[in-house]
């Protein structure tokens, strides 16, 4: 059973900057006592509502639906909404964000490129930590999204040059479920182990074995614990709801990819399960280059092809070549995912008897288990003086199924060509009270020239019919690249989803669940800017004094790296 009490001043991507502690069991039963890691979700700039709420008042339908469910709640002007306190003002701004998604795939308009836009700005945040700030964005395919993320810091020093940081991606499929739990749990628990382990204070050294082992031992510990609770409710039995509740997240799956950075060394660790991906930017004198953070865990993977026939001696036909499929999975490393990991006789249990998926067909899961969630672990140390300071890109594996790692870089690098990542700190946002206000205040849009018509893509060598999927696809080049937005997470997602293109980049924007899911995949983008000056921000929100046992009226504060606007 997860006994700890979490303290993670996270959030899921697509929602409202949280000031919250998470206090909930995986299987959503709250849990009495102290957590001995506190966990700080970083500071963030003041929230912009305009462009939070602008989402809503290009489809009526999506406002209404919205507040259908929150009729007590006057939303006669946005200080009703940004002064509730603690979850009531997130949960509202979640449900007008999460019910413009179910309006708009209910309808199925066609998406202009303002109304576009306005969903990437509604899905993306800013979040700062001391020396980086970070740039997110999100787009899902699925309903409800299966892609989160975090974002925080560890403030066991009390002293923010000192806490580290950290910053992660779990890209969820057959559920939701299983990246929620990891979002809500595997930050505190790394944060708690390397703690314990003296991991923080120990003298550097590089590649360290004793953070790797520790950060490894966390992984595992809580995929086991998912794992074996789920397990023993099965074989045991008990009421049908606690067992379908704590099943969930063992039936679902997840990769992990967490980003941890000790400021005070300008040390970077990225720790991987599955295949989202981090690519590293750094400035070789003339321009940024690649340098991968992570490798995809795939069947396309030869070292995880080797582990799989060393751990699974005498079994063929474990991974597909042509696929890259283990036993019918895109990943070779993955949290829950009991098909993979439990007897046949415990998947059928829990198949017959509590609605869990069935067995793999033709008896393959032999010798399980064939997913494992222990991370390969990358180190390098980060550039941050300069005029070109190093970057991070981390993103599940939708963008990268569109984009390469060096395009991705050349995307951000052109990004910086015209824009500060710590700009949005300068910004003073102007007080709006009404909804007249706020419509009267939007700026008119820039744009820069672009392809307009579906004859423009017949014309269009990069975009062509894919006989294998069925289906239109594109490919991504610098060549049509547009940078025209504030946030550099937006600007990676748009440049994967058509870029300049413009007739191309509204389209797959209209196509909804179920569909969208043979066009894209959910998208989840953290861009982390090094060698950033935050001061100002932080001395103006101080993170709160901690310790190993921070008090209870100590908060958490915001949301996973998905909240300013």
């Amino acid at each position: 059973m997860l006994s700890r009490t979490l303290r993670a001043g996270q959030r899921q991507a697509p929602l409202a900057h949280r000031t919250t502690r998470f206090s909930r069991r995986f299987n959503g039963n709250a849990q009495q006592g102290g957590h001995t890691t506190y966990f700080q979700q970083p500071v963030q700039p003041p929230r912009k509502w305009p462009r939070r709420l602008g989402l809503a008042f290009w489809s009526a339908g999506c406002f209404i639906a919205g507040t259908y469910s929150w009729a007590r709640l006057s939303m006669g002007s946005l200080d009703d909404l940004a002064g509730m306190i603690g979850d009531a003002g997130e949960v509202m701004e979640d449900v007008v964000a999460i019910a413009a998604l179910e309006a708009i795939a209910r309808e199925t308009p066609p998406i202009s490129l303002e109304e576009a836009d306005e969903l990437l700005k509604s899905r993306s945040s800013f979040s700062v930590t001391a020396k980086a700030v970070a740039h997110t964005c999100q787009s899902p395919a699925n309903m409800p999204c299966e892609d989160t993320g975090s974002s925080g810091a560890f403030t066991l020093f009390n002293d923010k040059m000192r806490d580290w940081n950290e910053w992660a991606i779990f890209d969820g499929h057959a559920g939701p479920r299983t990246a929620q739990v990891l979002k809500q749990v595997l930050p505190s628990i790394v944060g708690e182990r390397l703690w314990e382990a003296n991991c923080m204070t120990r003298p550097y050294v590089p590649n360290d074995p004793v953070i790797a082992s520790t950060i490894k031992k966390a992984f595992l510990e809580l995929d086991k614990e998912i794992m074996d609770e789920a397990g023993k409710l099965v074989q045991t039995g008990g009421p049908l709801a606690q067992v379908v509740a704590v099943g969930a997240a063992a039936f679902s799956g997840s990769c992990a990819l967490l980003a941890l950075y000790d400021p005070a060394r300008s040390v970077l660790r990225v720790a991987n399960v599955g295949d989202s991906r981090a690519v590293f930017g750094r400035w070789d004198g003339t321009k940024y280059i690649v340098q991968p953070m992570s490798v995809d865990q795939t069947g396309f993977n030869q070292d995880e092809v080797a582990r799989l026939k060393r751990e699974h001696p005498g079994e063929e036909n474990i991974v597909d070549p042509n696929s890259g499929r283990v036993h019918g999975i895109a990943i070779s490393r993955a949290f829950g995912d009991a098909r993979w990991k439990w007897p046949n006789s415990l998947t059928k249990l829990a198949h017959d008897k509590y609605w869990g998926p069935s067995p793999r067909p033709n008896g393959m899961i032999k010798t399980p288990p064939y997913l494992t969630a222990e991370p390969e672990i990358m180190e390098t140390k980060v550039r941050t003086d300069g005029e070109h300071p190093d970057f991070l890109i981390m993103a599940s594996d939708g963008l990268w199924d569109q984009m390469s790692s060096e395009d991705a870089v050349t995307c951000v690098q052109m990004w910086l060509e015209k824009n500060r990542p710590s700009a949005f700190l300068e910004q003073r946002d102007e007080e709006v009270t009404s909804w007249k206000d706020f419509l009267r205040k939007q700026p008119a849009p820039t744009r820069a020239p672009s392809f307009t018509s579906a004859e423009d893509l017949a014309n269009d060598e990069d975009t062509y019919f894919d006989e294998n999927e069925g289906c239109l696809k594109w490919r991504v080049s610098p060549k049509h690249f547009v940078n025209e937005d504030e946030n550099c997470g937006i600007h990676l997602v748009k440049n994967a989803l058509g870029g300049k293109r413009r007739d191309l980049f509204t389209g797959v924007m209209s196509v909804q669940t179920p569909l969208a899911r043979y066009v894209r995949d959910d998208i989840t983008v953290h861009v982390i800017f090094f060698g950033q000056d935050t001061e100002p921000i932080l001395q103006k929100n101080p993170m709160p004094a901690s310790g190993l046992r921070a008090s209870a009226s100590a908060s958490a504060s915001a949301s996973g790296g998905m909240s300013t606007r």
